[in-house]
């Protein structure tokens, strides 16, 4: 039998006063910490107390929601150790607490969630919250307040506590998908699957650290339980104080010496600007030590990536420690990894689903600059696809959809049959394996993985192909455009497919010339828009990822759910239509939502990121 708390009680048999996990404050100060053996007697003592309530029994699904902390960790593990599956989710916040709590009775449904763990500050402040609010009829109409028990994991006292019988579920946990291209599913994670793909990735005893949020498989797969069953140490903090103070990142990695540490693309990019790492900060520190620094996007940003290793090269980042990796929650975490290299491809070639590399000091060709994503891990074998196709695999030089297998593919989602077959049950012309259709396009070149896009967010004009993140790149070229808020989609009017582009702006006062950019657009792509829509960049929609939410950006455009600045629409033949503020049409004003007054900058910037906050937002 393949477990994850087997491999745990023989790290702590052999390093029973190791250091494994420590949380920080913002300032750097440890909050809490286990050691192994601490950690251990730390679950079993949860475990003993949920077993005595009585209402959990092995296979039960419990939502665990808790702000960031070391508590979420041990309710999961203690989860394990009873046979229960743990399904972590995102903790409602004040802000937008009504969309999260959706999506949190959303998840208790769709598994059928027996109870809530939480912790005893979010808890009550939660409830104090909607009290203060007048929202307290809440309580009574929501499954997550009315229907489910709630259990605060640290009332439970450190101790022996009541004997319980050890049990085992193969399905280790729920990974709910942040729902980037649709409603979030529950990903079926086994104890196999952990453990291959950790085996596959994690080459030595790392020193990791990590802000990333807890209830999200980068953060909770890649630097708690990966380093829990490899003799690693974990040091990490809230998201939301990176985003306070950047440096933390930075300065934890130096005090400690870590060895290993991961971030979406955009958090390299925030310590690129100006005067978030202090000269204090910088004249102290050495990332020497690190031996993996990883970047991950749809797709990274090459030039974020070269700024970023120049930037930090005098202060000891190795450009053989700093690379880019693919990986998704179907196929626990990690694809590929260690991809280093940027490369220029033709980019008319890429329309058309071909691969034509190029030099990219060659003058006169359009090119795109595409960072390569590694190569495969363990024993993942790989196979592009024909977009469209019932299986058929593409020749070399050509694009098309990512199918995958190997130990490390999940098991299906949760209570999605029919949608669990036609994703993890595919099947290969003249294959008699199953395989994983990821949905993301892409491409093999020199043995190595390079992400184009994903076969949802794909726009097709006039028979060519165009990637939405290129689209989007080119817009947020403007100075008055929040980086990572713009959305672009295709549009369907009267048969004819047609590009809409979201943007999200800095200021709602300062509003581009959308001729401007669309000029921008026919002269790198060949394609122009006909639908900008300026919102503020605070409401655009994302995953709890920062990934954005192209779907639900759209739905929202056509259910006149967006926070209408202004909307221009540009007729066929590239000219641009009459501008449309907030107060020049009856119906605008009819669906737009009030502006946000908040001035909050700090609030501004986290929700802007979409990541879960501390405790006291609540």
């Amino acid at each position: 039998m393949i477990s994850i708390i087997k491999e745990l009680e023989f790290q702590v048999q052999e390093h029973p006063d190791k250091l494994l996990y420590a949380f920080l404050d913002i300032k750097g100060n440890i909050k809490e910490s286990y050691t192994y053996k601490e950690f251990f007697d730390r679950i079993r003592s949860i475990a003993s107390h949920l077993f005595a309530i009585g209402v959990l029994k092995p296979g039960d699904k419990v939502l665990l929601v808790y702000p960031p902390g070391l508590e979420m960790i041990c309710a999961f593990f203690a989860c394990v150790k009873l046979g229960v599956i743990p399904v972590p989710v995102y903790p409602p916040s004040a802000k937008g607490f009504h969309a999260s709590a959706d999506m949190m009775s959303f998840i208790a449904k769709n598994c059928n969630a027996v109870a809530i763990l939480s912790d005893r500050t979010y808890y009550w402040s939660i409830k104090a919250s909607l009290i203060r609010r007048n929202e307290a009829s809440l309580l009574m109409k929501s499954d997550i307040f009315s229907k489910l028990e709630w259990f605060v994991t640290d009332d439970f006292a450190t101790s022996d506590g009541e004997e319980f019988p050890l049990s085992h579920s193969d399905i280790l946990f729920l990974q709910y998908t942040s729902g980037s291209t649709g409603t979030p599913k529950g990903v079926i994670v086994t104890h196999e699957n952990i453990i291959s793909n950790c085996q596959s990735i994690v080459d030595h005893e790392p020193i990791g650290v990590s802000w990333l949020p807890q209830y999200h498989d980068m953060g909770l797969v890649g630097f708690y339980l990966y380093l829990a069953v490899k003799t690693g140490t974990t040091y990490g903090f809230a998201p939301l104080d990176f985003i306070q103070r950047p440096a933390l990142w930075l300065e934890t990695i130096s005090k400690y010496g870590a060895t290993a540490s991961s971030a979406p693309n955009f958090a390299y990019e925030y310590c690129l600007k100006p005067r978030r790492i202090p000269e204090k900060t910088l004249e102290s520190l050495d990332l020497s030590s690190l031996k993996f620094l990883m970047t991950a996007a749809e797709p990274v940003n090459t030039k974020i990536y070269k700024e970023f290793l120049h930037r930090f090269e005098p202060y000891g980042l190795n450009g053989e420690s700093f690379f880019s990796g693919y990986g998704l929650a179907e196929f626990t975490l990690a694809v590929s990894s260690r991809g280093r290299k940027i490369q220029s491809f033709d980019s008319e070639s890429l329309k058309r689903h071909e691969v034509l590399p190029v030099d990219s000091n060659q003058t006169g060709v359009n090119s795109t600059d595409l960072m390569s994503c590694g190569r495969l891990l363990g024993d993942t074998e790989l196979k592009i696809v024909a977009i469209g196709s019932d299986g058929k695999e593409v020749g070399y030089g050509e694009i098309g959809e990512i199918w995958l297998n190997g130990s490390s593919k999940c098991k299906g989602y949760w209570n999605r049959p029919e949608l669990s077959k036609e994703i993890f049950e595919a099947a290969l012309d003249g294959d008699s394996s199953t395989w994983l259709r990821t949905g993301d396009l892409g491409f093999i070149y020199q043995r190595e993985i390079y992400i184009c896009g994903r076969t949802k967010d794909m726009i097709i004009v006039r028979g060519l192909n165009y990637y939405p993140q290129d689209i989007e790149a080119l817009v947020e070229e403007d100075s008055s455009i929040r980086n990572g808020c713009v959305a672009a989609f295709a549009l369907d009017q009267q048969g004819r497919e047609s590009l809409a582009v979201v943007v999200g702006l800095k200021n709602k006062k300062k509003i581009p010339d959308a001729h401007s950019i669309n000029n921008r657009l026919i002269n790198h792509l060949g394609i122009g828009a006909d639908l900008f829509v300026f919102i503020p960049a605070r409401t655009i929609a994302k995953t709890s990822s920062g990934k954005i939410m192209r779907y639900q950006n759209k739905n929202h455009l056509l259910n006149n759910e967006l926070e209408v600045i202004h909307r221009v629409a540009i007729d066929q033949t590239g000219n641009l239509g009459r501008g449309i503020g907030l107060a020049d049409s009856a119906d605008d004003r009819q669906h737009s939502m009030k502006i946000s007054t908040d001035k909050d900058r700090l609030s501004y910037l986290f929700r802007s990121y979409g990541l879960t906050g501390t405790e006291s937002e609540a």
